[in-house]
């Protein structure tokens, strides 16, 4: 059964979509949830942006 991968948010660098199949890890902060996730199209990683 295939699934589909939720939008994280963009890339900062290129504007490309991030989805949650590229996510590498998330945690929380006192400011909130902070995520750093590797952009399909240009290869770097990332805060998603919202």
């Amino acid at each position: 059964m295939a699934t589909k991968s939720a939008r994280l948010g963009t890339c900062p660098n290129c504007g490309g979509t991030i989805t949650s199949g590229y996510l590498l890890i998330e945690y929380d902060t006192n400011e909130g949830q902070e995520r750093f996730a590797e952009c399909p199209s240009c290869a770097e990683i990332v805060h998603p942006a919202h």
